[in-house]
């Protein structure tokens, strides 16, 4: 069973990606922490390992920040405060594009602030939980 290609490339850094059946024009640009990816008219950074801001969101204390990416709004949270959770596990889910990016925890530890509700609309680079 052969599975049907999702993109085509158009050129260095563009392309032509098929999501549920719709056709999107994209361009891949590398910036100084990770791309900028540009679809419809809509620029979004994607960093790869280290979150944006302070390096991989860990602070000297042992804390860390799960920090908005790209502007959008909040659509789901799945840990509550004073909950556990592991490094790499799902903690907000926050909608972009009509696209939804579950932002994870860079560390395990406890959820001891989550600073949004469902509903919210947050910026690139806003602070949406910290884990200790």
């Amino acid at each position: 069973m052969t599975k049907e290609k999702d993109y085509r490339v158009l050129g260095p850094g563009h392309y032509s990606l098929l999501v549920h059946g719709l056709s999107y024009e994209v361009f891949v640009r590398s910036g100084k922490k990770g791309y900028l990816v540009e679809v419809g008219g809509h620029s979004i950074p994607v960093f790869l390992g280290d979150s944006p801001g302070k390096g991989n969101g860990e602070e000297p204390n042992g804390s860390a920040e799960i920090i908005s990416p790209m502007p959008g709004r909040v659509i789901g949270i799945k840990k509550k405060e004073g909950e556990e959770v592991r490094s790499g596990e799902g903690v907000l889910v926050v909608e972009a594009m009509k696209m939804e990016n579950e932002l994870v925890s860079s560390r395990s530890g406890r959820v001891v602030k989550i600073h949004v509700v469902v509903g919210d609309r947050v910026e690139s680079g806003q602070v949406l939980a910290r884990i200790e």
